[in-house]
């Protein structure tokens, strides 16, 4: 089991300028961020942002074609093996042997990472992931989420000093995710450095202490949830039934932001008085009226947001 841990105010992950290239086509363009020791950092963009292709840079699968990365003062180019022995990694794929039980699966990945007292830290982790009662069960046996959970199992074996988690909820049910929320938060309260990329945009917010949004390749935001909301869309979306659209739009005013979502129409003020007059005076009540959050920044910074007034 590894017993190092980072100290406060360690850089477990130094990128400065990271560029990938397939050929002629840029993956990674001058990427430059730090994770600090404790941090839980998450790397938000559309597919094909560039995530995954930093992730494999972190420990040597994917090799940089230009700019400086270091993994605990280590450069992946160079010290992959000793990068992946402090590693923790959920991928997006659980790659469990399904003709195993959950115990000789484990076993086995104790025996990858050397850990001391397996047997101990194995049943440890499943009590921790609600899974002991399953030890003896075939994966095949187990439900969607449970091998899920059982994926995160295998990532802590050694005790890592940064987990990666890609996409670590896709596809699981709200009591599933939350119970992994839960364990990713005591996992960070207990010093530990996480890296995470989602696509749950609430997920995101509520886990992470900064977040950097990728698109095609390049960073276009950073900062904390809360900072990037302030700066890119402060304020309180109103969400209006699409086909009211013109009723609403004869009363806005020329500071507000509009644009489609859906089949629906929003519109962001920046006090939600504002939103409460404008149902007034257009005589359309909103379907919802909420504070701006994480996914309206998300949708503007990708340009996946359908503007109106842009």
């Amino acid at each position: 089991m590894n017993t190092g841990s980072n100290s406060p105010g360690t850089v477990p992950i130094d990128a400065l300028g990271v560029t990938k290239c397939f050929g002629d086509f840029v993956a990674l363009e001058g990427l430059s961020l730090e994770v600090h020791s404790g941090q839980c950092v998450g790397l938000l963009g559309p597919n094909g942002a560039g995530k995954s292709t930093f992730i494999g840079c972190l420990y040597g699968a994917v090799e940089r074609t230009g700019g400086r990365l270091r993994v605990f003062g280590l450069d992946p180019a160079r010290a992959a093996r000793s990068i992946k022995q402090r590693l923790g990694v959920v991928p997006q794929e659980n790659a469990l042997d399904e003709e195993l039980t959950v115990l000789e699966n484990m076993r086995l990945y104790a025996r990858f990472e050397n850990v001391r007292d397996p047997i101990r830290r194995i049943e440890e982790l499943l009590a921790h992931m609600s899974l002991d009662h399953k030890r003896n069960a075939p994966i095949r046996s187990l439900s969607g989420g449970m091998k899920r959970r059982l994926t995160f199992v295998r990532a802590l074996l050694s005790d890592p000093e940064l987990l990666i988690l890609d996409e670590p909820t896709t596809g699981l049910d709200p009591t599933v995710r939350h119970l992994l929320w839960e364990k990713v938060l005591s996992y960070r309260k207990a010093g530990k450095t996480v890296l995470l990329t989602t696509h749950y945009m609430h997920e995101a917010e509520l886990l992470c202490d900064k977040i950097i949004i990728l698109n095609r390749g390049a960073a276009v935001a950073m900062g904390s949830p809360k900072e990037l909301i302030e700066r890119e869309t402060p304020g309180f979306v109103g969400i209006f039934e699409a086909d009211q659209k013109d009723r609403v739009e004869a009363h806005l005013n020329s500071d507000w932001h509009c644009f489609n979502q859906a089949r629906q129409y929003c519109v962001r003020a920046r006090q939600i008085e504002h939103l409460i007059t404008l149902q007034s005076t257009s005589g359309v009540r909103a379907i919802q009226m909420r504070p701006a959050n994480l996914e309206d920044v998300y949708l503007k910074l990708t340009g996946e947001e359908l503007g109106e007034n842009e």
